[in-house]
């Protein structure tokens, strides 16, 4: 027997002729759906994507199929919303086989699920990043917030990439024009003096826990991340790369494996004046993903692209645009 999980597209799953025996209606996190089946033997899971909270963000689909078994799996797509292929090369990268938008492709996939031979065409050879599929990043992410405060890390990979201009940015935007509560500390270090700002702190090493203690209702943080043992205390972390090939060349000759360890990181070219298609180009010769591509910026005024980024961290609501967005734009 089968388990369905339906939202928008409830009456149109229950029309076809599938045995069930147990359904859930409403929209659900992943871990309610682990709660509600971890204990029944079934035969196929069919959810409603729909049904996911916050889908189609990538770190939703990637939870579910670690969750439950991807071959009892099959997601149900809106048909009235055909994603793009992009989308549907993520889902088979993240080996989840079982996906359809008809009745007619779900009474198959009851009966008999997908091999990768089946759906192998929708991989796009592009996105396949030295078979790292970890590494790719589409969608966006929301930081991880613990005790209501959000706490940021930004990186330099590559030497003066620019961490404290960015930290300096962020901040700007957020207080200026999103009325939001910021602090911004750098350790053992003093640069942020040049920038005359309030609530940006140069602390020593010795000072970090009692200053953390004392960060008041500030609903973000942002932490100029120079030394690696300050990384527990990040929601996330930003890594920051200048694409010259200077930067590029002197960081391998320090380190042959310095990409290798960015795999699956939000990795923001920084001070870029690279095209989208030399971004590509990069990410397939270094085998990771590029979170963003940030030209050069002037510090001394408002800079848009700034909340394009900050959208994409979910720091702020999606930016506005003139045009509705659709559901499966942020995979185009």
């Amino acid at each position: 027997m089968n388990i369905i999980v339906t939202n928008k597209y409830r009456d149109l799953i229950n029309n076809a002729n599938i045995e069930i025996m147990k359904e859930l209606s409403g929209v659900f996190d992943i871990n309610q759906l682990v709660n509600s089946f971890n204990s029944i033997f079934y035969k196929k899971l069919i959810i409603d994507a729909t049904a996911l909270n916050r889908f189609p963000k990538d770190e939703v689909l990637r939870n579910l199929v670690k969750s439950f078994d991807p071959e009892k799996l099959i997601l149900f797509l809106p048909p009235d919303n055909p994603p793009p292929k992009k989308f549907l090369s993520f889902l088979v990268s993240i080996n989840l086989y079982n996906f359809t938008d008809n009745i007619n492709g779900l009474t198959r996939l009851v009966n008999n699920s997908n091999t990768y031979n089946d759906v192998k065409n929708f991989l796009e050879e592009e996105i396949v990043v030295h078979g790292m599929n970890e590494s790719l990043d589409f969608s966006q992410n929301t930081l991880n917030i613990e005790n209501g405060k959000i706490v940021l890390g930004i990186k330099n990979v590559t030497q003066d990439a620019g961490s404290t201009e960015l930290v300096y940015l962020l901040k700007k935007n957020l207080e200026e024009k999103h009325n939001k509560k910021v602090i911004a500390v750098e350790i053992d270090k003093r640069d942020f003096m040049f920038y005359n700002s309030r609530d940006m702190y140069s602390i020593s090493s010795d000072k970090v826990d009692e200053f953390f203690s004392l960060v008041g209702k500030s609903e973000i943080v942002l932490i100029d991340l120079d030394n690696d043992k300050y990384k527990e205390l990040c929601s996330d972390i930003i890594y920051l790369v200048d694409p010259s090939l200077y930067r590029i060349n002197q960081l391998m000759m320090g380190n042959k494996n310095a990409f290798n360890a960015l795999r699956g990181k939000k990795v923001i070219f920084n001070n870029s004046l690279l095209s989208d298609k030399d971004c590509n180009l990069f990410s397939k010769e270094a085998g990771i993903s590029v979170y963003f591509n940030l030209p050069p910026l002037n510090d001394r005024i408002y800079n848009p692209i700034i909340d394009e980024l900050l959208s994409k961290l979910g720091l702020i609501e999606e930016v506005n645009n003139d045009t509705k967005k659709g559901l499966f734009d942020i995979f185009k």
